[in-house]
């Protein structure tokens, strides 16, 4: 039996339950999963930002059944997903798993930037978040940066561009999305002429 294959439902609900870039969850440790408070620690990030992720009582329970599985002496040091063998999974061999997920669920791959890719994962997260966001009553001038924060993006810009996704479903939502980050950042209109 391959030696990863038990890794990748609990990766799959990781990147979909957090919104966590696939870099960021080969590089979580036993120490930055606390099972016990229900949160990472994402020290290993694009944009170099260290962040604390509080997880569901469902992502918690698929973690306890993964790492139960793999039978081995818990160190803090030591990789949080890894294979049967206790070697450390690469993004790689994720992302290979992940097109045969989808080859053997019948769906097709367009092709490299054509997806499905691991990384519509996070743009599901954030549109499904903000989407709640909102549904709850909470105003999306103070929802957007709480989102943009625990995606761990540099700006609003970079979390509106995926909140810009969700136009077809929540049109209400762009239209207040679209108020917030004009403010946000207006539009500069230039003096000069051709």
């Amino acid at each position: 039996m391959n030696s990863t294959v038990n890794v990748i439902p609990a990766m799959l609900r990781m990147l979909y339950g957090t919104g966590i870039r696939v870099g960021e969850a080969v590089a979580l440790k036993v120490k930055d999963v606390n099972l016990d408070e229900q949160y990472l620690i994402i020290r290993q990030s694009k944009n170099g930002k260290e962040r604390m992720i509080p997880f569901s009582d469902s992502l918690l329970e698929v973690c306890k059944q993964y790492r139960n599985s793999l039978q081995i002496i818990e160190d803090d040091e030591e990789y949080f997903f890894v294979k049967r063998n206790g070697y450390k999974c690469s993004a790689k061999v994720i992302y290979n798993w992940f097109r045969k997920v989808l080859w053997k669920a019948g769906i097709p791959h367009g092709g490299k930037g054509n997806g499905p890719r691991l990384h519509d994962f996070r743009h599901t997260f954030s549109v499904h978040t903000m989407a709640a966001m909102a549904k709850s009553g909470l105003d999306l001038y103070y929802s957007l940066p709480i989102l943009s924060e625990y995606l761990g993006h540099q700006s609003l810009e970079a979390t509106e561009k995926y909140v810009r996704l969700t136009s077809e479903m929540y049109p209400d939502l762009l239209s207040e999305v679209n108020s917030i980050c004009s403010y946000a950042f207006p539009e500069v209109i230039s003096n000069e002429t051709d």
